[in-house]
């Protein structure tokens, strides 16, 4: 059995938007202590990593450990029905395999969606070993993804021991936004060694879905290696988001 209550359905709301921009459809695994999804995009550039502990629910009961296949943009029609004040709960229906999705405000709606067979392929965590450790304000990281956009499809982030600096360089320009440490935008920056890497804006666009569950966003990464990006959704579970590099141009 699973029954898991949110006393605000606008959260759940923006963890799927968040989780949809990669993946059309996942397998949600769900403990009696956590409820997870570990998934890739399609051509496998990029890696979505979602936990949601049992404590961020007002209510949550689990007795066993259940896998469930969700598609994201059918959970997403769904999610767009919340309305303001809300509350959701999630009921995993064994008789038929559908996952019940009930919300409860001026009226109490219910919505079932069947479940699908996604197989049982999981994924590693990738095992990356990160010189740099940055925690900066989701606003200021968005804005900067934002400028580099203005000039090109891609964005190299450059790390030394007092600064991050996000560069993008096109045909019609360049632009390049700097994060100094003790800066009101640069909350905690950790060098082990200095690191540059290229990173597709299109993919960082759509991580920054997740910008509205977290005020701040930890970003992680070496020279020419994955990147990591964290949010934290009030202290219960998080969104984490890899990305691999793209090769400097010769």
């Amino acid at each position: 059995m699973f029954r898991a209550v949110l006393s605000d359905a606008k959260l759940w709301r923006s963890i799927v938007e968040s989780l949809s921009t990669l993946v059309d459809q996942a397998n949600f695994v769900v403990s009696p202590l956590v409820l997870k999804m570990r998934a890739m995009d399609p051509i496998r550039v990029a890696m979505v990593d979602f936990e949601l502990s049992k404590d961020a629910f007002e209510e949550y009961q689990c007795s066993s450990d259940l896998k469930m296949g969700i598609n994201l943009e059918e959970m997403g029609k769904i999610m767009r029905r919340a309305g303001f004040g809300d509350s959701l709960e999630l009921l995993h229906d064994e008789k038929s395999n559908k996952l019940l999705v009930r919300f409860r405000g001026k009226s109490i709606r219910t919505f079932s969606l069947s479940l699908l067979d996604l197989g049982s392929e999981e994924l590693p965590t990738p095992r990356v070993e990160f010189n740099v450790t940055a925690k900066l304000t989701t606003e200021a990281i968005g804005e900067a993804i934002k400028d580099a956009g203005v000039v090109s499809d891609q964005v190299k982030v450059i790390v030394k021991p007092d600064m991050l600096m996000m560069h993008a360089s096109g045909d019609t320009g360049d632009a390049l936004v700097e994060f100094r440490k003790g800066s009101e935008a640069l909350l905690d920056l950790e060098v082990k060694e200095e690191s540059n890497a290229i990173y597709a804006l299109n993919y960082l666009n759509d991580m920054m879905r997740a910008a509205s569950i977290s005020e701040t966003t930890i970003m992680q990464f070496s020279t020419n290696m994955p990147l990591r990006i964290d949010f934290n959704i009030s202290g219960s579970g998080r969104i984490t988001y890899f990305l691999a590099p793209r090769r400097e141009p010769e």
